[in-house]
């Protein structure tokens, strides 16, 4: 068994995990997200749609709404057909002064030729809530976009667009956004912010992997590139550790569920193998057929509440 399935804020041995919201949080991580598609394939093989509120940073946004959508097998198709493309990921593009991951590209030839069904989507969002989150460039704060207000694919590109290696950013309604790991990678206190007392996160990076601590950048020139880029390091670092602590030890009343793999994925953000994809989807699938016969069982809304049922 190369993956984890942890619960904090309750012992486990409690009968009933009780909840009055709950979300489901995806982490990003580029084609390691190939390890998340596992897990909600399975949880769509089943028809285990009860959540009340989505979000996810990046791939993580990329992968919920394949979820959302309920196409079984969509985000591994894509990240295993497209994201592998050299008219994505392109180092010596890059080297020219072009993008190093094109996301024009890749929202254009999969939406022309394996698009998602977004208008199921959105029927089966009716009544939840469904976030992307971005970061905003010239602050750095957290943006959680939603598709009513800004479009789907717009949101998606915003909550994907790596600093530097997507050249621009992404310009919505003015305001110009980068990756949403930048801010939020892990957006699980979102998600109590939210209302939710019950968190089921799904990581990309090991169990228990610890962010370095930010360094000090008030020796490096104010207004430089170096510093910029070091501030833009520090904010991802800083928000991390925050989010780990906040699953570590969750608020009183809060219970979060995190489904991760328990050592480092074979796939990498980028350039990653079809043999290392497909064997992450693999445990990411096994991961969540695991957390289906453990714990869906033992969801149970409380009085006032209702656990959603599939569109």
């Amino acid at each position: 068994m190369t993956y984890s399935i942890h619960l904090s804020g309750v012992q486990e041995v409690a009968p009933w995990l009780e909840f009055r919201q709950m979300a489901l949080v995806c982490e990003g991580g580029g084609q390691r997200g190939i390890f998340t598609a596992g897990v909600l394939d399975a949880f769509l093989a089943e028809g285990f749609f009860p959540f009340q509120l989505m979000i996810g940073t990046s791939a993580g946004a990329q992968n919920l709404s394949a979820y959302a959508s309920g196409q079984l097998g969509y985000s591994r198709h894509v990240i295993s057909r497209y994201s592998t493309r050299k008219e994505f990921y392109n180092p010596l593009r890059f080297m020219r002064g072009g993008h190093l991951i094109d996301l024009d590209w890749f929202m254009d030839v999969t939406m022309r030729e394996c698009p998602l069904d977004l208008a199921r989507a959105a029927l089966r969002l009716a009544g939840r809530e469904f976030y992307m989150c971005a970061s905003r460039s010239d602050t750095l704060d957290t943006a959680y976009l939603q598709f009513e207000h800004h479009g789907w694919l717009a949101s998606l590109k915003a909550s994907s667009a790596i600093p530097v290696l997507y050249r621009g950013g992404v310009n919505l309604g003015g305001v110009c956004y980068w990756d949403g790991g930048v801010s939020d990678a892990l957006p699980v206190k979102a998600a109590h912010d939210l209302g939710c007392d019950l968190i089921v996160v799904v990581r990309t990076l090991p169990a228990g992997h610890v962010e370095s601590p930010p360094r000090p950048v008030v020796n490096l020139p104010q207004g430089s590139r170096l510093r910029a880029a070091a501030e833009v390091v520090n904010r991802h670092k800083v928000a991390y550790r925050e989010a780990q602590a906040f699953i570590d030890s969750p608020p009183k009343g809060v219970k979060v569920l995190e489904l991760a793999p328990s050592q480092a994925l074979k796939s990498r953000a980028l350039g990653s193998s079809a043999a290392a994809l497909e064997q992450d989807y693999a445990n990411g699938r096994a991961c969540g057929r695991q957390f289906m016969a453990r714990f869906a069982w033992r969801l149970r809304p409380r009085a006032g509440s209702s656990l959603m049922i599939s569109a």
